[in-house]
């Protein structure tokens, strides 16, 4: 990204500084204005691919936010900590149930994505989270499983450099109307996973079986045109 000031233009005939007068026309001349900001192609392509995955993440970080949230404020009212240890474990178990079956479908990009967004959103990282609400043994326990993915609980959100800058802008985008954005939740059951996975695996099958005929036409017209060509060579 780049920013630029515009200085000076240049008098031209017909131009809008036409009628200024004792201005040498070979001379340049300070003019103020707005800053304009300038984008390279690399960074646009960057920030729709960003804003993708932020479109598509953040009301879980969002929902994720106001539900620990809750369950904070909720747990201020329980004073024997035995009962607010079983209260945090069905709190947990019921905020993991709203993100399993999300989570499963993301790419590993919109994974990380959404752990650092918790992040920006709660200033704890998922880990933090697991670990609060879960016991430090179970914190440990999922962040072994995530690493298994090449994942990593404690990861946060850094905006001041790399996707996570660009994500911020998105985000400043989102709130001022210039993204278009819903912050409402999709909560998917099993029952909806499996049949969701059936569907992409019925499609594949269908895609490979079209690209399989296709490449087998696409094999017999150029077979038929190598021929032509031949015969053609020989005056026939």
């Amino acid at each position: 990204m780049k920013t630029i000031l515009i200085y000076g233009l240049t008098l031209l005939s017909f131009g809008v500084f036409g009628q200024v007068e004792n201005w040498p026309k070979d001379s340049l001349r300070d003019i103020e204005g707005d800053v304009v900001t300038v984008y390279t192609q690399e960074y646009l392509n960057r920030y729709n691919r960003m804003k993708r995955i932020v479109v598509k993440v953040y009301p879980y970080a969002l929902h994720a936010a106001d539900v620990i949230d809750e369950i904070d404020e909720d747990a201020q009212a329980i004073k024997r900590r035995g009962k607010k240890n079983r209260y945090f474990k069905h709190a947990y178990k019921d905020l993991k149930q709203d993100f399993k079956y999300f989570i499963l479908d993301l790419y590993t990009s919109e994974g990380v994505m959404l752990m650092k967004l918790i992040h920006r959103e709660t200033g704890m990282t998922v880990y933090d989270i697991s670990s609060k609400y879960r016991g430090k043994r179970k914190a440990e326990m999922f962040n072994l499983m995530a690493k298994i993915w090449d994942q990593d609980l404690h990861v946060e959100f850094q905006p001041i450099e790399g996707d996570d800058k660009i994500a911020e802008q998105v985000i400043s985008d989102i709130q001022s109307g210039l993204v278009p954005f819903n912050n409402e939740i999709v909560k998917i059951d099993k029952l909806a996973y499996r049949d969701k996975k059936q569907k992409e695996k019925e499609w594949k099958k269908k895609n490979k079986k079209n690209k399989k005929e296709y490449d087998k036409k696409k094999k017999k017209r150029d077979k038929e045109k190598i021929k032509l060509a031949k015969k053609k060579r020989r005056g026939e």
